[in-house]
């Protein structure tokens, strides 16, 4: 676990007595027990085999609580809309304690970092971590020497916002700056330097990309992440995980989906019935030549993902209707990537321009043996974990890692389907300690490209 605690993303425990539905998901008996659980103190019991005890506000913990965790851990402190949050401290079952201060769910290791600024969770001097700069600029990502070196975010005071490669502290390599005008600059960085873009959005034209040739293939995407629960406990990073998945997906190397073939819902829009309809109109407008992908990160249940709208009981979002709508798509190709607490459940029921990378993506796509590939974060009967240190679900980050470039295992300069499979799983497996285990399955071509490298 890299020395950085896991936390679940949800767990069935066996109390709480799951009724099993006619779609074939499980209705879990959950929900405030005692007091009120809304804008007062209560004990609120959640389906995941999770307790809280305390104050809350808006239908979740905000204030002092005592939150027990199904595999036996315990936090007594402060939470803040769901979350650890201010002074507390958590006794894990193994008989470790982490006392202290908690900053949106995770632990502040060092009374140093809140003076303002510098490091505030991690390793900033040769890992992964998050700075704060002195006027308030953030930093999360890997450093070298002290210095913010590879892939990094950085969200400035004024509402900008880069992300992409870094060099000795400065954008260097591919990325992608957000003005908070809504002007967008994608391309290639040298010491800070923009040097050139290589695709135009609707919010700015730099200069104008020219036309190429490509197979008759096109990508329509459905990416959801949902964190903000209330019927369950609150998740850190399945919004942001999501949000870096879209931002690949519209990147070349990605696809460069355009607007009107993919969805993002994130929390409030991750209604039951806003991803149904979501993939209900891009799904089935795919033709037999065209990709598909489903991405969810969020809670699950044995049979069903949670959307946010899940009540405790109702508004599920059963596996079968999933692979229902999947199988229904005329899409040649279909791709379901889930990081989710018993997802493995659905199985039962460089250096190119534009125009080139592109055409090399659509074409290797044309080329693949229709089918669909499910790619799921665990098996039916695991949990799917967040880490601290990683700042992400540890299956969306080495999806994404492996995306990027580093499951190219030919060195060929596609990421295959397979390749990608095998990377994850050999990593997530590695970092959880074997908790957790990646499962893939479906009539698949196993050479299907999911990225093409720069």
């Amino acid at each position: 676990m890299q020395g950085q605690p896991l936390t679940a993303k949800g767990i069935y425990t066996a109390p709480h007595q799951p009724l099993l539905a006619s779609d074939g998901s499980y209705v879990i008996q959950s929900g405030c027990i005692q007091g009120d659980c809304e804008n007062g103190q209560g004990v609120y019991l959640y389906a995941d085999g999770s307790r809280y005890e305390g104050a809350f506000l808006g239908g979740r913990p905000h204030g002092q609580g005592l939150f027990r965790y199904p595999n036996g851990d315990t936090y007594n402190g402060q939470f803040a809309y769901g979350l650890p949050h201010g002074q507390g401290r958590r006794t894990y079952s193994d008989g470790r304690l982490q006392e202290g201060r908690w900053v949106e769910g995770g632990f502040m290791e060092s009374p140093t970092l809140f003076t303002g600024s510098g490091c505030i969770n991690g390793n900033c001097q040769d890992g992964y971590g998050v700075f704060i700069f002195p006027k308030g600029d953030r930093y999360e990502g890997t450093f070298l020497n002290g210095q913010p070196h590879g892939h990094g975010l950085v969200r400035y005071q004024n509402g900008d916002r880069y992300e992409g490669q870094m060099q000795a502290g400065a954008f260097f390599g591919y990325g992608t700056f957000y003005q908070a005008s809504g002007a967008v600059f994608e391309g290639r960085w040298q010491s800070g330097q923009y040097m050139g873009n290589t695709r135009t959005t609707s919010s700015t034209v730099v200069s104008p990309t020219p036309s190429v040739q490509v197979p008759e293939v096109k990508i329509w995407a459905v990416i959801v992440g949902v964190a903000a629960y209330t019927a369950m406990p609150a998740l850190r990073f399945p919004d942001d995980d999501a949000y870096r998945l879209f931002a690949f997906l519209k990147s070349p190397q990605g696809g460069a989906i355009p607007d009107e073939r993919i969805r993002v819902l994130i929390d409030e829009d991750a209604t039951r019935e806003r991803i149904l309809q979501s993939m209900q109109q891009l799904f089935m407008q795919a033709g037999p030549n065209d990709l598909v992908i489903l991405y969810f990160s969020g809670h699950g249940l044995p049979g069903a993902f949670l959307p946010i709208d899940y009540t405790g009981t109702e508004h599920t979002l059963s596996h079968a209707e999933i692979r229902s709508l999947l199988d229904r798509s005329p899409a040649g190709y279909k791709l379901c990537l889930a990081d989710a607490c018993h997802s493995g459940g659905l199985f039962a029921a460089k250096g190119e321009q534009l125009p080139n990378l592109l055409n090399r993506y659509y074409t290797h796509l044309a080329n693949a043996r229709k089918g669909t590939a499910l790619i799921m974060s665990s098996k039916a009967a695991e949990t799917s974990l967040e880490s601290s240190g990683l700042r992400q679900g540890v299956f969306s980050h080495f999806l994404l890692r492996g995306m990027k470039g580093e499951a190219d295992a030919d060195a060929d300069g596609v990421v295959r389907v397979q390749e990608l499979f095998d990377y994850i799983s050999q990593q997530v497996q590695s970092y959880t300690r074997q908790q957790q285990s990646p499962v893939i399955q479906g009539n698949y071509d196993s050479r299907m490209p999911v990225a093409i490298l720069r």
